[in-house]
């Protein structure tokens, strides 16, 4: 979303000290207008990533003050950030190259914190060049970012989502008319793809040879347009697949990729989901589509969120808006999803809301793109920010994976009647089944965590019975919710010689549950 923004939500402006009394955790807060000078940071968590604005390249993006919001990601305890350098203003004439100071210092205020980045190479530079996206300048830029920013910059993505900006230059992609798979109104697959196949290999290995411990990750496409990407061939330079899993107006369990069959013609012959269209499918699927063509073996999801703008019948987005508190628990569910896949690194867009309603300002709470922060624009928290806190710090540590044997059954029906009608013509529900992912912790001890897949209601948490093969007398468990915090011992019987909960709550956002020795 860097490139094509539209459009804070109209609260009390309170204090941050106010605003974070009332939360369950404790904050270290800066207040808006003052500077921080700690440097010290709790344990940060080397999965979970926020995408900012720092760059501060438009007015909507003017308030993003890095001595306000660094330190609160740092607090946040976000391993990651993903923002942007823009090219043009990096090299102003062939081949001299030079790092904005303002994007120096914010850059330096993260290392000083511990926060790794991954910075979007982005924007063309026509005025240097005759091709804006001149592989081989943009290739020796990236090289240039590799050496001068080495240990500050830890990732460099190969432009955002370049379908739209990218592509236009070259009189295609989604904004002429082009689909979400590749395709140009004749069903031809379109030229930008095999031109962006030669900017990643090129700024890839120009990167390599620069700098070997540089990560670089790029396609960032639909589902549809990386598989095509990714047969062409790309270099074994390449680090990472970057995917932005958009949910639009439904659950985090799915996005709007499923299977049919028209899909499978539209997409040249091969799935990019499963016939619900979930999101464990897609990065299956799309990590199998690229060990097959000897591709990227790392899955970065470097965007993805839930809007809480309000929706209104003269406003116009592909995004539904949800409540804060709906967010919050969407969030969660997907960071929770995303580590149980093994997924290297997942930055949720966006730490703060923008302002690009700035003309409109009374109208700012129906435009989708200034309201994913878990920040409002005036940096008071929105309850998905504590919520992030406390998974973040809770799952560092954790493996995916373990021995344990276990059954996680629902015992009552939650179906989902408002059905989403994806722009594929596929009709997508959230399923009617709770979900659970086993970890094992930093101690070699067995975590799960569980949610219901339900959209969020006014519904008690849903029952379902836990059986796990292990001995009531040798093992008690320890429950934690990552929405409210609350810690509590589910009641556990025996059964069979196994450990047994009945109709344990099973909420619509996760819980640990850990298992400890007696």
């Amino acid at each position: 979303m860097f490139s094509h923004f539209r459009f804070p939500l109209s609260f009390p402006r309170l204090s941050w000290f106010a605003a974070l009394a009332a939360l369950p955790l404790t904050v270290t807060a800066v207040p808006v207008g003052t500077t921080s000078t700690a440097t010290s940071s709790p344990a940060l968590n080397p999965h979970i990533g926020v995408t900012t604005h720092f760059v501060r390249k438009m007015k909507a993006f003017q308030h993003w003050d890095p001595d306000v919001y660094i330190p609160l990601i740092a607090d946040l305890g976000a391993g990651w950030v993903r923002d942007e350098i823009v090219w043009a203003w990096m090299e102003k004439s062939r081949g001299n190259y030079e790092i904005p100071a303002k994007d120096r210092k914010w850059l330096d205020l993260a290392e000083r914190h511990g926060i790794k980045v991954i910075l979007t190479l982005s924007a063309s530079n026509g005025k240097l060049y005759e091709d804006p996206y001149d592989p081989d300048a943009y290739a020796k830029a990236a090289a240039f970012l590799a050496t001068e920013l080495k240990g500050k910059l830890h990732a460099i993505e190969v432009l955002n989502e370049p379908y739209h900006w990218y592509a236009k230059a070259y009189g295609e992609g989604t904004t002429l008319g082009g689909d979400l798979y590749g395709r140009d109104k004749n069903g031809e697959e379109e030229s930008w793809l095999k031109r962006y196949v030669v900017l990643l290999n090129k700024t890839a290995e120009a990167v390599k040879a620069a700098n070997p411990d540089m990560k670089v990750i790029g396609l960032g496409g639909f589902p549809a347009m990386n598989m095509r990407m990714i047969a062409m061939g790309l270099s074994s330079q390449v680090d990472g697949i970057t995917l932005h899993p958009y949910s639009y107006r439904i659950t985090p369990e799915i996005v709007p990729y499923a299977t049919s069959e028209e899909n499978f013609k539209r997409n040249g012959g091969r799935q990019t989901a499963d016939t619900e269209g979930t999101f464990a499918s897609l990065i299956r699927y799309s990590r199998e589509f690229s060990a097959k063509h000897n591709g990227p073996k790392e899955t970065w999801l470097t965007e993805w969120g839930w809007s809480t703008k309000r929706d209104a019948v003269d406003t116009r987005s592909n995004f539904s808006g949800f409540t804060e508190e709906a967010q919050a628990a969407y969030t969660l569910r997907r960071f929770m999803e995303g580590q149980g896949l093994g997924v290297e690194v997942s930055t949720m867009y966006s730490l703060l809301d923008n302002r690009n309603s700035w003309r409109t300002p009374e109208r700012s709470e129906f435009f989708s793109d200034d309201n994913f922060g878990l920040l409002r624009d005036d940096g008071t928290p929105k309850p998905a920010f504590a919520a992030v806190r406390r998974l973040a710090r809770e799952t560092i540590g954790l493996t995916p994976g373990g021995k344990l044997r276990y059954t996680l059954t629902a015992t009552t029906k939650r179906p989902d009647h408002q059905v989403f009608a994806a722009r594929d013509g596929t009709r997508l529900r959230a399923p009617d089944r709770v979900i659970s992912y086993q970890f094992t912790d930093a101690a070699g001890r067995p975590v799960i965590a569980f949610w219901s897949m339900e959209r969020i209601s006014d519904q008690s948490p849903r029952p379902a019975d836990l059986e796990i093969d292990v001995s009531l007398e040798e093992i008690h468990a320890e429950a934690f919710d990552l929405l409210t915090g609350r810690i509590y011992e589910p009641v556990a019987t025996e059964k069979e010689g196994k450990l047994f909960f009945k109709d344990i709550a099973v909420p619509p956002h996760p819980v640990l549950l850990r298992l400890l020795p007696r």
